[in-house]
């Protein structure tokens, strides 16, 4: 069920309010404090965060910055663990502005899973591998090797998602050999070593199950066997059972399935909500699986009942959907069944928009059409080979055309080659990335700033370099108006010292900022140069390609498209 992709682990936030009973609690240890967190973590939330904050509060008083990150962490876990989850991202993301602030390379890390794995539900699977691609980056520069085959596996997942199981088992794989390889020391104790080979076996065994390699899964499965609980931390257990659960369903195996998924669910129990329906799902698919029907129906409509599905989880319930409409189905009750299969076809739409799955069917949709006109070119073609003249005539004319098509793609091929040297001498050249793309314009809104004292010009100049440093140019709300009100002056004075003090109007000065921005983003950052133009145009301010499109070419002299596929070369 796609709820399993649900089971995250990560950070938190600062609830600015504190009560008097927090001041108290704030007064005992962190140790003490960190018990009354898992203590209340799953039984009752008002005083998990109350506890969370008492912990924020010592660690501001002692100064002790990675203790009160901690302490942001807990409330940020908890609002997950209660499925708040657009709170619980805005709490993720604060977590990760303190850690950058106060220099917390692992706490930033930290930040980084949970925020990248709460992105599937809260916004969408592009801003989730954004995420998990900055945690790798940062992961290399702080040669962090657990952190790295994190966020690889982490990829891995989202490749599985979108149905490319070979590359996700590749990823893994590589991991495996990571950890398999890993020296042994007081740190990374054997314990810990193999619990991580267990998780990633585990992650392969189902990749190879849903990509139907079902002898691939049970190799790995018997890998995860042979670990007695002694070796390894003793929860994983569970993903020795779950697994054979699984395998034993694949076979139809059903009495044994369902033992073993028992087994699973009895080990390391947990007051967890989303054990609730990933149980149910488990053992209702089971059930239907050997035909008794109403029981399969018993368990999963208990799960949904007990567990009470919210609309932002709605998108990973398809699978148990299906399964509940099955069941009613093989009972004859056609009124839940069509039911359960309207909103089995719903939520399979809401899926589908979480990966790349969209992407993929277009691009197949795509190969279809290619493939049926290129049958159709080749159809004609063999009925026309009798008039080989005609045939003769068409070709050389196909020729031509392209010969002069070819001829044209070259001389601006050549054109745009020159260009783009000029445009990278350009970059190499400049100590600022101001001096890269500078236009001045001929016709200035505003003929002198005469009027305007040299204190104002100091204070619009200040204001507009602190708005640079924070790149507010990249908003899409960036105009006169706004940026006249938040340096504290009116757009006249505003429009009058740019025009004298950089020889250009509002416009110009903004657009050459986004450009020269864009520039060298996608000549250092490779995941950047894999949005689509796009993305791109909105991530630097603009609301359209086109838009994009024009003023890159105007300031640059070439398509983004020429200029990303030939950086790759420099960058």
């Amino acid at each position: 069920m796609r709820l399993f992709l649900f089971l995250f682990l990560s950070l938190a936030t600062l609830t600015p309010s504190l009560s008097q009973n927090e001041e108290q609690l704030s007064q005992l240890s962190f140790d003490a404090l960190n018990d009354s967190i898992l203590k209340y973590r799953f039984t009752d939330f008002d005083k998990n965060i109350q506890a969370a904050n008492a912990y924020i509060l010592k660690g501001q008083r002692e100064d002790d910055k990675i203790e009160e990150w901690s302490g942001m962490e807990s409330i940020a876990l908890a609002y997950y663990r209660n499925r708040n989850y657009k709170e619980a991202n805005d709490q993720g993301l604060k977590t990760l502005v303190f850690a950058r602030e106060n220099n917390l390379p692992k706490q930033e890390m930290r930040s980084l899973v949970f925020i990248g794995d709460l992105q599937m539900i809260t916004t969408s699977v592009e801003v989730q591998l954004d995420y998990y691609y900055k945690l790798l980056a940062l992961a290399e520069t702080q040669d962090d090797g657990i952190y790295r085959e994190g966020a690889l596996n982490k990829i891995a997942s989202v490749l599985s998602l979108s149905g490319d199981y070979e590359k996700a088992i590749e990823i893994r794989k590589t991991t495996l050999r990571y950890y398999e390889n890993k020296p042994i020391d007081s740190a990374f104790t054997e314990i810990k070593r193999n619990s991580a080979l267990v998780e990633i076996q585990n992650s392969l065994a189902l990749e190879h199950i849903q990509a139907k390699q079902l002898d691939s899964a049970k190799m790995y499965a018997s890998l995860i066997s042979k670990y007695k609980a002694k070796e390894i931390d003793s929860c994983y257990m569970v993903y020795s059972y779950a697994l054979d659960g699984e395998i034993a369903y694949q076979e139809k195996r059903f009495n044994e399935a369902s033992k073993k998924y028992r087994k699973a669910y009895s080990i390391c129990p947990s007051d967890y909500a989303l054990l609730i329906i990933n149980k149910a799902y488990s053992l209702g698919k089971i059930e239907l699986g050997a035909k008794n029907y109403h029981e399969a129906i018993r368990i999963l409509q208990q799960g949904l009942d007990e567990y009470q599905v919210i609309e932002a989880e709605e998108g990973f319930m398809q699978d148990y959907y299906e399964k509940l409409a099955a069941a009613y189905k093989s009972i004859d009750n056609f009124e839940r069944a069509s039911y359960y299969y309207e909103k089995y076809l719903t939520t399979q739409e809401e899926y589908r928009k979480l990966g790349d799955e969209a992407k993929q069917i277009f691009i197949a949709n795509e190969r279809e059409t290619f493939k049926k006109e290129f049958d159709t070119v080749i159809a004609e073609k063999e009925k026309k080979q009798t008039y080989l003249n005609s045939v003769l005539l068409g070709g050389s004319l196909v020729i031509l055309t392209l010969l002069f098509f070819l001829l044209k793609f070259y001389r601006n091929k050549k054109a745009d080659e020159v260009k783009f040297e000029v445009l990278i001498a350009k970059i190499k050249a400049a100590k600022t990335p101001s001096e890269i793309i500078d236009t001045k314009d001929a016709v200035l809104e505003e003929k002198t700033a005469n009027d305007v004292s040299p204190e104002v010009t100091a204070q619009i100049l200040e204001g507009l370099k602190k708005l640079e440093e924070k790149e507010y140019f990249l908003k899409q709300d960036c105009n006169s108006y706004n940026v006249a009100k938040k340096i504290n002056t009116n757009t006249s004075y505003l429009s009058k010292v740019i025009n004298s003090h950089y020889g250009k109007n509002f416009n110009t000065y903004i657009n050459d900022l986004r450009i020269n921005y864009t520039i060298l983003r996608l000549k250092n950052d490779v995941f950047f140069r894999s949005f689509s133009i796009q993305a791109i145009a909105e991530e630097v301010g603009y609301k359209s390609a086109d838009s994009f499109t024009k003023y890159f070419k105007k300031d640059t002299g070439l398509n983004p498209s020429f200029y990303i596929k030939n950086i790759k070369n420099v960058a």
